[in-house]
């Protein structure tokens, strides 16, 4: 079996254009903020598999500096889910155990806190991707979107290693059906 909700890239690099267009200037460093956007770019990516107005990264950037989601490490989790639902996904931040995740993603896709490229080396969380299917087998296949440089080549790793990086903690949404909640 094969579940794998469609979800379109974004990435968390803020374009120049785009920092500028929406006045990014004004909170500092558009680099410094990128590599802290990994949570606001998934949230766009899920504004977008919804059919939601999505707003660019910059913007949900300034809708989290305002409502303060922002730590320096990142975005709160629960923040992101305030701002989801707020911008029309119903979201709950939430703990959703591994063993949880597959009948997690029949449902919806979910952000999930994972340590960057999914590494073996017992390290979990500090950054946000997406989970948005998987397929069964042995150890099934899980695909994801992730905001980073590594994701933009990288779409699909196994369960077990998910499960090695990941804190456990996730962020989840209300069903999506033929991309509609």
């Amino acid at each position: 079996m094969q579940r794998v909700h469609d979800v379109p890239m974004c990435r968390q690099l803020i374009d120049p254009a785009e920092w500028d267009q929406h006045g990014g200037w004004a909170l500092g460093d558009r680099i410094e903020w990128s590599n802290r956007a990994c949570g606001l770019a998934s949230l766009r990516m899920i504004l977008l598999a919804y059919g939601r107005g999505a707003p660019t990264v910059t913007e949900l950037l300034k809708l989290a500096v305002k409502h303060e989601v922002l730590t320096p490490r990142g975005a709160l989790h629960a923040g992101i889910a305030s701002l989801a639902t707020d911008l029309g996904v119903p979201s709950a931040a939430e703990p959703v155990p591994v063993e949880d995740l597959l009948t997690q993603l029949d449902k919806a896709p979910v952000i999930v806190s994972v340590t960057e490229q999914f590494p073996d080396d017992g390290r979990t969380g500090g950054h946000l991707v997406i989970l948005r299917g998987y397929e069964d087998g042995p150890d099934p296949t899980v695909h994801f979107r992730d905001p980073s440089a590594w994701g933009q080549t990288h779409d699909r790793v196994p369960l077990s290693r998910v499960s090695r990086s990941y804190t456990g903690r996730a962020i989840t949404f209300a069903p999506l059906i033929n991309g509609e909640s």
